[in-house]
């Protein structure tokens, strides 16, 4: 079976959420353009929302929001913000743990094509993706840089394989 015929068994439609992780977006001092940025294409590639939160670089907010995501039945996850390498950003450490299935080649695709977009700046990002299971259910998170720019090289990712993820994730 070739990869478009196998993609092509896998949901077109899901409930996702969007996460930002970002202590100045939570004070209000910055609009969330990324977050609003990855909802708008999700929405209009016609996918439903179903959460939606603005968190601070806090490792038990961020753990909070994904456990409110899953409960809000959201199959597809992603954090915008807490990759990078300063202290602060502890997104990946507080995501990290609670996957069941690391998809590794999500980084190492988005890299590739940062690469392509920034140049060698590329290495301080560490998106990462990967699989939460719980209830007999899945959810996949893709931990996203917080700029625009990260925010539209993603969102082609995860508009091709977000479904086909799922459909091998719930398997």
């Amino acid at each position: 079976m070739g990869v478009e015929e196998h993609r092509g068994k896998a949901p077109k439609r899901f409930k996702f959420a969007v996460v930002t992780v970002s202590d100045t977006a939570s004070r209000g001092e910055k609009e969330d353009k990324s977050g609003r940025f990855l909802i708008e294409e999700l929405e209009k590639a016609g996918h439903e929302r179903v959460y939606y939160a603005v968190v601070p670089d806090e490792k038990m907010e961020i753990v909070g929001a994904v456990v409110n995501a899953f409960r809000a039945g959201a199959d597809v996850l992603i954090t915008s913000g807490g990759t990078g390498v300063a202290p602060r950003d502890v997104t990946i450490e507080s995501v990290r743990p609670l996957f069941d299935k690391e998809l590794t080649g999500f980084g190492e695709i988005f890299r590739l094509l940062s690469y392509e977009e920034i140049g060698t700046a590329a290495v301080m990002s560490r998106a990462t993706a990967g699989i939460i299971k719980s209830s007999g259910r899945a959810m996949a998170v893709f931990c996203l840089p917080g700029s625009l720019g990260a925010a539209k090289t993603g969102i082609r990712i995860i508009l091709n394989e977000g479904g086909h993820v799922l459909k091998h994730a719930g398997e």
